[in-house]
């Protein structure tokens, strides 16, 4: 067990306190930073586990010398198609990540066998500011998705305002296809 609290201990009693109480309280008094933990059984290999590499960059030109650091990345996991199983509850649905000088890893599940199984929108937001992400239409430029070809295809990227140009341009969704040796 660890402590991640920061919490003082106060009691009360009715010790000359004017009005008299039954009974002895006991208030916690501070913050406290809620953190998940998740739980992974390590000695049971999980082949739909994948992990979703984002970075986050200050222009669109997309130089590694304007990636950004300690942007909020995070992930929604969406539910799978029709006959996969659905994400074991200890992954929960939901991951969220600070960037580093690498951009951020986040778990998530996918398919080798069928791209589209499973799904995910990703978001970005620094300082309270939510980033736009990288444009999907007219047509997907592998350049600026920082995504090959081959696999550029099967993850299906598509930006929130891809069918909507109303819609904001600030997430995108993607199929969560599992990597292969050929792309």
């Amino acid at each position: 067990w660890e402590e991640e609290s920061d919490f003082s201990y106060s009691t009360t009693t009715a010790g000359g306190h004017g009005r008299s109480k039954r009974e002895e309280r006991t208030f916690l008094i501070g913050n406290m930073e809620i953190r998940e933990r998740r739980l992974f059984n390590l000695d049971v290999p999980e082949s739909r586990r994948c992990y979703v590499k984002v970075r986050a960059y200050m222009s669109d030109k997309f130089l590694p010398t304007e990636q950004l650091e300690g942007v909020v990345i995070s992930l929604i996991n969406l539910e799978p198609k029709p006959g996969y199983s659905s994400n074991p509850r200890a992954w929960g649905r939901f991951d969220s990540v600070l960037s580093g000088s690498n951009g951020a890893c986040l778990p998530a599940f996918c398919d080798a066998m069928r791209p589209d199984a499973y799904t995910a929108y990703v978001t970005a937001m620094l300082g309270g500011e939510e980033l736009e992400a990288a444009p999907s239409s007219p047509k997907m430029n592998p350049n600026i998705i920082g995504v090959s070809q081959p696999y550029l295809d099967k993850i299906n990227y598509q930006r929130s305002d891809h069918d909507d140009p109303a819609l904001k341009k600030t997430a995108f969704k993607i199929n969560l296809a599992k990597p292969n040796q050929n792309n």
